[in-house]
C-alpha cells in the first residue's frame, strides 16, 4: 500500500497565491485552482493542485562575456504535486460540482483518481514507499508545462535553489552558481569570479582552478532542503530530472 495519498476533501483558491517564492523564481496559482492535501500516514506534507498556474525563473548570469543563461517563463499543465508547508486554505473554500467540472473532473473520484496516478508515475512507480519528513522552510514542486516539458523548482532550508527544465539546469548554493543552458556554463564562485565556458571558448579557467569542490558544494548547498527526503531520490533519477549521475555525491547525510 502506497503511504503517500491525496486527501478526499477537494478545496478550491480564491484569489492568486504564490505557492512558491524565491528572489530568483516563483510559482503563482491562480484564482479557480483546484487542490487537495497530500497526507502521509494522515500527516499533512504537501497539496496536489490542477488549474491555471505560471512559473518564472531568471537563470540567468552577468558575465564578462555578457549575460549567459535564460529566463523560463511558463504555465503549468495537469496535476501538479507540491512539498512542503502552504496557507492555501486561508484562501479557499469548499470545491463544488461546478469547480471541479471547470477544471475538466466529472467529481471529487475522478479528481483524486487522477492524482493517485501522478503519484504512482512520479514517486512509487518503482513499488518501494516513499518517506516525507521535509523541514519547514523547503519546498518542492514537480510538474509539466503546457509543452508537456517536466520541471523541478527546489527551495531550501537557506534559499538554495534548484530549477531544472528540460536540458536548463540551474543551482545557487550558499555562495556558489552553477548555470547549465543551451549558451553555454557559468561557474561562480563566493568572490564573484567566473569560469565561463560557451561557444566562444573557455574564459576565467585561472580563476577557478579547483572547479570540482566548487560545482560540488554549490549543488550540496542548494539540494540541503532535500535532507528528509532522502528516499525521494530514486524517484527524482525516475522522472529524468537529475543532470547528475550519483544524486549521493552530495550532501544527503543528516
Amino acid at each position: 500500500m502506497k503511504n503517500v495519498q491525496p486527501d478526499t476533501m477537494a478545496m478550491v483558491i480564491t484569489q492568486e497565491h504564490e505557492i512558491i517564492s524565491h528572489e530568483k523564481a516563483f510559482v503563482k496559482m491562480e484564482a479557480g485552482c483546484l487542490w487537495v492535501y497530500l497526507l502521509e500516514n494522515d500527516k499533512r506534507v504537501g497539496v496536489a493542485y490542477a488549474g491555471p498556474s505560471r512559473f518564472a525563473v531568471d537563470a540567468i548570469a552577468e558575465t564578462d562575456m555578457g549575460a549567459m543563461g535564460e529566463s523560463v517563463i511558463g504555465s503549468l499543465d495537469g496535476i501538479q504535486l507540491f512539498i512542503g508547508l502552504s496557507s492555501l486554505e486561508n484562501i479557499s473554500k469548499s470545491a463544488e460540482s461546478s469547480d471541479l467540472q471547470n477544471q475538466g473532473f466529472q467529481d471529487i473520484g475522478a479528481f483524486t483518481e487522477d492524482i493517485e496516478v501522478t503519484i504512482k508515475d512520479h514517486w512509487n512507480g518503482d513499488d518501494k514507499k516513499t518517506t516525507i519528513d521535509s523541514k519547514e522552510d523547503s519546498k518542492i514542486l514537480f510538474g509539466k508545462d503546457s509543452e508537456k516539458t517536466k520541471v523541478l523548482l527546489v527551495l531550501s532550508e537557506e534559499k538554495g535553489l534548484v530549477f531544472t527544465h528540460g536540458k536548463i539546469v540551474y543551482v545557487i548554493g550558499d555562495d556558489n552558481m552553477v548555470s547549465v543552458s543551451k549558451s553555454g556554463v557559468v561557474i561562480t564562485n563566493r568572490d564573484g569570479k567566473q569560469l565561463i565556458v560557451g561557444k566562444g571558448g573557455i574564459v576565467g579557467l585561472d580563476n577557478l582552478l579547483d572547479i570540482g569542490p566548487i560545482v560540488t558544494k554549490s549543488v550540496a548547498g542548494a539540494m540541503k532542503g532535500l535532507k528528509g527526503l532522502k528516499s525521494m531520490k530514486p524517484m527524482i533519477h525516475s522522472m529524468g530530472y537529475s543532470p547528475y549521475e550519483n544524486v549521493d555525491d552530495f550532501d544527503w547525510k543528516d
